[in-house]
């Protein structure tokens, strides 16, 4: 086999490839014999089909695409290696006219991974949020601690501000045409920080039996796709009130919360460790968050033109995701959900995930050139310190966990991927300046497809800024 570099075009590579005449007659023989194996032909036993009455049956073109087939796969795996090709997909074929006994001319064309153009991360800078802990923040989250180790008793009277409220709600998008949904029952805990202020206000000093309605705009981003992105019209019946009887602060509580091991025993004590935990959760989270920031303000900077297919390929996978979830939450298909009063809802929703896709293809290939650059590789005992990690935090058994990627492949292969990752985003803040700051500024907006843009969308989960949570 003989090979040209015919050229190549931002990620398309042409190479032409010449078998000499006793190659492509070794992979004719073998499809020959192949064919006349699988061919049925009435007058003829197996395998025994002169090779005109399958040219007659199949056609010499097909016989001959079936020859090509023979020897190209390994060829083709060779041709990557000299080349040293790193490819998105298998190559297409363009065969010239073929003449038995005489060499056999094809052009395969490549479509490679992009080169991407990195800017001088001394250069770059971000900002990461200054830890700081408050005797507030404190204060928040021993309430949270003991309303965990609490219990609820019911209560005749109107909606207090830290109470858990049963309701039944119909759920309707601001929208014409839009359907309410089903009556359902639900649980409102006012206890919790995030829930809506205005649900928080539909519901204030309202009594068991009374119907109230709220109504508020949920997040673009917003996990459910039937209502993200629109306004929401809530219609609540209380159907109970019930109040918190949290514990004291004690020896007792002190164990519950800490472990019967604990050497906590005072107030002051508590407090103390649960400002050090705070501390360090806040810590780690600040730095999550300017690992997100960066790789973002890295991606902006750099030069890379995002493949099609690579990015139609993000798009099926973040479509196969949305189908799975709306099959699961509603038991219905994506059509039948985002479909309703809407015959072009397919159209938009695709705009909207290729745009979404190309910034996560866009920023998976920077971050992968930063990996690249610096040979970020993962060791086993980078995967065994995760396996570690995910084992205290989920309270699994570690080695009931290995067991599991040991059988699922795709799970472990994800769990290297998150840990390269890590590894990546870690080094490039060793890589930039970084500027502690009390408040974080606006971050540039993603710039549309062609112009940079990164999507900051990753695989670890982040926080926005100055969090809390032991």
């Amino acid at each position: 086999m003989k090979t040209e570099l015919l050229g190549q075009e931002k990620n398309v590579v042409k190479i032409k490839v010449e078998f000499e005449a006793e190659e492509f007659l070794d992979g004719l023989k073998k499809a020959l014999s192949e064919l006349s194996q699988q061919a049925r032909i009435p007058g003829f036993r197996k395998g025994h089909a002169p090779r005109k009455i399958l040219e007659m049956r199949l056609g010499r073109g097909t016989i001959y695409s079936e020859a090509l087939d023979k020897i190209l796969p390994e060829n083709i795996q060779k041709i990557i290696e000299d080349y040293e090709l790193e490819t998105i997909d298998t190559p297409s074929v363009n065969v010239g006219d073929i003449h038995e006994g005489e060499p056999v001319s094809c052009e395969l064309t490549f479509e490679v991974m992009p080169e991407v153009e990195l800017p001088e991360l001394e250069n770059v800078e971000v900002e990461q949020l200054r830890t700081v802990v408050t005797d507030e923040m404190v204060d928040r989250l021993i309430r949270r601690l003991r309303k965990e180790h609490s219990k609820t008793n019911p209560v005749e009277r109107p909606v207090g501000n830290d109470d858990l409220v049963d309701i039944t709600l119909v759920a309707c998008a601001v929208e014409e045409g839009a359907k309410p949904s089903q009556p359902q029952k639900s649980k409102i805990d006012l206890f919790d920080e995030t829930v809506r202020q205005e649900l928080r206000s539909a519901l204030a000093g309202h009594s068991k039996g009374e119907t109230v309605e709220a109504e508020f705009d949920v997040e673009p981003d917003h996990q459910d796709v039937q209502f993200a992105g629109k306004r929401l019209h809530y219609t609540m019946t209380i159907e109970g009130v019930s109040e918190y009887a949290l514990p004291e602060l004690n020896d007792e509580f002190y164990k519950k919360a800490l472990g019967e091991n604990t050497d906590v025993h005072t107030e002051e004590a508590f407090r103390d460790k649960m400002r050090t935990e705070l501390h360090d959760s806040m810590e780690s989270e600040n730095r999550v968050d300017a690992e997100r920031r960066a790789v973002t303000k890295v991606t902006l900077l750099s030069k890379v033109d995002v493949p099609d297919t690579l990015v139609d390929r993000q798009v099926k996978v973040l479509r196969q995701r949305d189908e799975d979830e709306v099959h699961q939450r509603y038991g219905a298909e994506l059509k039948d959900v985002l479909g309703q009063g809407n015959e072009d809802w397919e159209k938009g929703y695709l705009e909207l995930q290729k745009i979404r896709a190309a910034g996560m293809v866009r920023q998976s290939l920077v971050v992968e050139a930063i990996g690249k650059k610096y040979e970020v590789n993962v060791e086993k005992e980078d995967v065994e310190a995760e396996l570690t990690r995910r084992a205290a935090l989920f309270q699994v058994d570690r080695s009931r966990l290995l067991n599991y990627l040991y059988k699922n492949e795709n799970a472990m292969s994800r769990l290297i991927d998150d840990v390269r990752y890590g590894k990546i985003t870690s080094l490039l803040l060793t890589k930039i300046k970084v500027k502690e700051v009390d408040e974080l500024s606006p971050e540039q907006p993603a710039a549309t497809e062609g112009e940079g843009a990164a999507q900051s969308e990753t695989p670890q989960p982040v926080s926005d800024g100055q969090g809390e949570g032991a």
